[in-house]
């Protein structure tokens, strides 16, 4: 990674690095070097942790009469996947990605579960050269200021399995969730479950958890069930 494209990513995360090669280990990919300490991996791990610190301290200064449920969830949603993949599109980011020769860069850096380990990392990478948990905060609410809106009731993630539950009730059918698979490191699985309606799959979702899976395959039940009304 050339000094531009360092100072370029500087400039875009709000910090600048002291150690300069943590910052290019941060976006180097295990198909590039599968060493421990020259890929983005543990830094993802570390990042993962201060993240969900970060963002549970700012629900509770937010609003500290929440129940501990509601900042669960409102945390799950803001963690998630989707949105940090998301932050690091806007960043524009992804193109910065350091993968194996012979590997399909664009295909990797195009997926969404790679580009919210990147945002992890960049935290984790954050932390170690800093040493300092407030610059991770700084980096992490000024990127993920629209989702803290001021109060936590706003920001609860749909419950979806509840929405399903309350049709099936409605029409007298049976839901079943089944696991079809799961994948991944133990710090950071990947699972797929199956909802079935009467025994029939209606909708599979992926998680990193069984129970976020399970929101997502009851949302993909949800959607054919409205767009068959």
């Amino acid at each position: 990674m050339n000094p531009n494209d360092i100072r370029t990513i500087e400039k875009k995360i709000g910090y600048e690095f002291k150690n300069k090669p943590l910052l290019e280990r941060a976006l180097t990919h295990a198909s590039f070097d599968t060493t421990a300490t020259k890929n983005y991996q543990s830094l993802e791990f570390l990042g993962d942790s201060i993240l969900d610190f970060v963002v549970a301290k700012k629900l509770m200064e937010i609003n500290p009469d929440a129940h501990e449920g509601a900042l669960t969830k409102n945390r799950a949603a803001i963690v998630s996947k989707e949105p940090l993949a998301d932050e690091i599109d806007k960043l524009g980011l992804a193109k910065f990605l350091i993968v194996g020769k012979g590997e399909n860069a664009e295909s990797i850096y195009s997926q969404a579960k790679i580009k919210s380990d990147i945002f992890e990392s960049i935290i984790g990478a954050i932390y170690l050269d800093s040493g300092k948990i407030e610059c991770c905060e700084k980096f992490v609410l000024s990127k993920l200021a629209p989702l803290f809106n001021g109060d936590s009731k706003h920001l609860l993630m749909k419950d979806f399995k509840t929405e399903l539950n309350e049709y099936a009730s409605k029409h007298d059918l049976k839901i079943e969730y089944e696991t079809l698979s799961s994948s991944g490191k133990p710090h950071e699985p990947t699972f797929v479950v199956a909802v079935k309606i009467d025994g029939l799959e209606s909708g599979k979702g992926e998680g990193k958890s069984k129970k976020e899976a399970e929101q997502h395959a009851a949302k993909v039940a949800i959607g054919r069930i409205k767009s068959t009304r």
